[in-house]
This record gives structure tokens, C-alpha cells and sequence, in this order.
């Protein structure tokens, strides 16, 4: 299953605004994340923008790409082009990395350090402040601080501090943060949870395998009452691929891509005002396919 409704109260703003404010919601996963590429490529040959863009984890490296005006096809090729050993660094396996790491790789991405206000996109990163153990929903200072933040999993990566605050994983209290993109403003709101398999468990020994599914099962019923905010949830299939490896990326990608498509039906009715002129023609054939 690559998708499902949510919350049909929602729907019900379509028609009681007349222009729609779109937000998309990445999730948390880990090196599944790269499926989100996947997700953007669909829209983007979909003739699909989105106003408002919120990610946690994973899905924050790619919602602040995204955001900064990156293509599904330079996200692919900084996808490919990375390594584990370029986001972990440190070679002690009980020694957590520093998440700088991402924030180095983000800001060569980028070619300078950004600030929330020079992105194209209104865009947030969620991650949690461990002193206080609130969520902390980011949508100023530099972008790159902020993501690594979000990214910072507890044991796999020191907290990162951020004025005043120790951030680790959003992932920890909003994993997939459709409400923080209804707070932004979008009036329609899809959700993209690359990890919707949490709580499943594992039969490994490996601490990560461990460490990621304990925080996976105490996750669980915080993702679904989040997902509520949804008008749309694609849940890609990828519980195949380990979080923690970089590898099969093209295939996830291609996962990810063919979420969307195969949900262009539910979609639809979501975003048709959305929809350029220029590509009705093709909606109404993918459309067709599915009939």
C-alpha cells in the first residue's frame, strides 16, 4: 500500500478557500529519506509546487534542499555522491559522530550558509531540545545548524547546540510533522512517512538495529495522531532497506516516485486548483491509467 486518506475534515478547507495553500511533510528515516527524492521527482513532472515545507530527520536534509530551490536530479546526484563515513564520522563505534558533518555537507550543497529567510520556500526543521525535552519547531537562523539538529539521533550523533538548546531528532516527539505545516498556514497538507513500519521490531542484535527500533515502538502512536493533520499520507514500501546504510538509493528513489503516482487519483481531487494548465492534459491521462 503506497497511501491512504486522512482526516476528511480537512478536505472539507478546498472548498472554503478559494486559493490552496500546499504543504508536504517529510518524515523521518534514515537513509530511507532518499525515497522523499523520489516523491519530489513525481510532483515536479506533475506540474506540483508546494508553499510550505516541513521535515524531521532525513526529511529535513531533504525539505531544506528542497526548499533552497535543489531539483529532484541534484538531490539524486548528492545522494549518490555521499557515503556513510561522510555523515558518521567517527570511526569509535561507542563514540558518537558530530552532526556538523551534515551541516558541512549541506552548506558545500548549498555554497554558502544559508538563513531560513534566503530559502524559496517557507520551510521547517523539527527537532527536540533535550534540556527542556519540548519540540522545537526551527524556522529561523542557519538552515544548516537547524537540520543537523534534527538529524542528531541520540548515540549515533552528539546534541547540537543552538541558542540555548541541546537539539537532537525531531523524530523523538514529530516524526512526520504534518501539523507543524497546518500551523504554517497550508490549507492541504500531504504527508510522506518513509518509515510507516516503525514499531514492527527486529531480531537483530546490532545495537543500532536495536536503538532504532526501541525509539520506532515508543514512536508509533505519536505518528499516527500527527498523521491526522493529513489530508494525504504516502507511505512508500522500503522496510527491505536499512536505515542506516547508503545504499539502493536509485531504487528507493524509484519507490518513492511510484508512490505518488499510483495515489494520482486521491491526489487529484486534493490539489486541482494547484494543477498548471500546461499539465492537465497529463493528470487527466495518469488518471485514466488508473481506471
Amino acid at each position: 500500500m503506497f497511501g491512504k486518506k486522512r482526516n476528511k475534515k480537512h478536505t472539507s478547507l478546498i472548498f472554503r478557500h478559494k486559493k490552496i495553500k500546499l504543504g508536504i511533510a517529510f518524515g523521518g528515516g534514515g537513509a530511507r529519506g532518499v525515497a522523499h527524492i523520489g516523491v519530489i521527482k513525481a510532483f515536479e513532472e506533475l506540474g506540483l509546487s508546494f508553499d510550505v515545507v516541513c521535515g524531521t530527520s532525513a526529511g529535513a536534509i531533504i525539505g531544506s534542499l528542497y526548499s533552497a530551490g535543489f531539483s529532484s536530479s541534484q538531490m539524486k546526484d548528492l545522494a549518490m555522491s555521499l557515503k556513510t563515513k561522510d555523515i558518521r564520522t567517527s570511526k569509535l563505534f561507542f563514540k558518537p559522530s558530530k552532526a556538523s558533518s551534515i551541516s558541512q555537507i549541506l552548506n558545500k550543497a548549498f555554497g554558502k550558509e544559508l538563513e531560513f529567510c534566503d530559502l524559496e520556500k517557507k520551510f521547517c526543521a523539527v527537532a527536540v531540545d533535550i534540556k527542556t525535552g519540548r519540540e522545537v519547531d526551527i524556522k529561523e537562523g542557519v538552515v544548516s545548524t537547524a537540520v543537523a539538529g534534527s538529524c542528531a539521533v541520540p548515540g549515533v550523533f552528539v546534541p547540537v547546540s543552538y541558542e540555548n538548546m541541546y537539539l537532537i531528532d525531531g523524530g523523538i516527539k514529530n516524526n512526520v510533522p504534518a501539523d507543524v505545516a497546518r500551523e504554517m498556514g497550508a490549507n492541504v497538507v500531504i504527508a510522506v512517512d518513509v518509515n510507516h513500519g516503525r514499531g514492527m521490531g527486529t531480531d537483530s542484535k546490532k545495537l543500532l538495529s536495536i536503538l532504532g527500533s526501541t525509539i520506532g515502538v515508543l514512536m508509533r502512536d505519536t505518528v499516527r495522531a500527527q498523521l491526522s493533520f493529513a489530508d494525504f499520507v504516502l507511505e512508500p514500501e522500503l522496510a527491505k532497506f536499512p536505515s542506516t546504510k547508503l545504499q539502493n538509493i536509485e531504487e528507493m528513489i524509484q519507490i518513492g516516485y511510484d508512490a505518488v503516482m499510483s495515489n494520482v487519483d486521491k491526489i487529484a481531487p486534493l490539489v486541482s486548483k494547484k494543477i498548471p494548465l500546461r499539465k492537465k492534459k497529463l493528470w487527466k491521462r495518469k488518471l485514466a491509467e488508473k481506471l
